[in-house]
């Protein structure tokens, strides 16, 4: 009888100390985002729109870090676009390459 209590007690222990699983909707958010991101093709409109899914991301501490990340990228991205729009230079356009290509590689 003592040899079942005390592996019941080693069960709870142990499970006790197990690392929780991610939640599926946290992890299904996260791919979420990245599908918006590799589907947007550059496309300053599409990207503006998975800002939302990063706003939401943020408020996860699990993901805070990766949110706040890609927020800089995504509003780099955005400057980027609109000095090109505007100034129509080859530099800014190349920037604007890197960052996204710094974006989907992040996101695949």
């Amino acid at each position: 009888m003592k040899k079942v209590i005390l592996m019941a007690a080693m069960a709870l222990g142990l499970t006790a100390c197990a690392q929780p699983q991610t939640a599926p909707e946290d992890s299904q958010l996260k791919q979420d985002y990245s599908a918006c991101i590799n589907s947007a093709e550059g496309n300053p409109d599409k990207v503006k729109g998975c800002q939302n899914m990063l706003n939401e991301l943020a408020k996860d501490k699990k993901h805070q870090e990766f949110a706040q990340k890609e927020t800089v990228r995504t509003l780099d991205y955005q400057n980027c676009i609109q000095a090109t729009q505007t100034g129509n230079d080859q530099a800014v356009k190349a920037k604007c390459d890197k960052i996204w290509q710094e974006i989907r590689s992040n996101n695949k």
